[in-house]
């Protein structure tokens, strides 16, 4: 076991322990960093909006499934492991949400569409991903995608272009 999963599984089990917040800092550095060069990596070849999201959506599913340990310390635990945690999550949220909002540069009319619309679409996904580290029950998060994209896609490009999306995952 590398000291990465030995803390992340200490973490799960104790939180957040006093002293010990630069290794908490240095631990979700490394795991914000590599998500974003993950996903980076995944949308990088898309140049439509859509298609980055799908790609991004789908790695990012991989990601939770391949490392549970990860996903659950930063979609889960961190919620309430204080409030150094807490500011690291909704820095990450902003981080996510100002990259889904970048939808709205492919609208005709971006206006129309709420701002908001990108922080909901955070939280769907992050819903998904708590339901499915702290149950591991079935579905598992890359089966749900399809649906994941058509809500997604629905929400800034309209019903049609999400069921396209609904229709292509099935």
């Amino acid at each position: 076991m590398s000291s990465l999963d030995r803390y992340l599984a200490e973490f799960a089990e104790h939180g957040l322990q006093d002293g010990d917040e630069q290794r908490f800092r240095t631990v979700w550095e490394r795991l914000e960093s590599a998500y974003f060069a993950r996903v980076a990596l995944a949308t990088e070849p898309w140049g439509e909006w859509r298609d980055r999201f799908r790609a991004g959506a789908q790695e990012t599913a991989r990601l939770v499934e391949d490392f549970p340990q990860a996903a659950r310390f930063l979609i889960v635990d961190a919620i309430a492991a204080g409030d150094l945690a807490r500011e690291r999550h909704r820095l990450l949220v902003s981080r996510l949400v100002a990259l889904i909002d970048t939808a709205r540069a492919e609208l005709a009319e971006p206006e129309k569409v709420p701002e908001s619309t990108a922080g909901w679409i955070v939280a769907m996904f992050f819903d998904r991903i708590y339901r499915r580290c702290t149950s591991n029950l079935p579905p598992d998060l890359p089966s749900q995608v399809p649906e994941l994209m058509f809500l997604a896609i629905s929400a800034y490009f309209g019903t049609e272009a999400g069921l396209e999306e609904l229709i292509r995952g099935a």
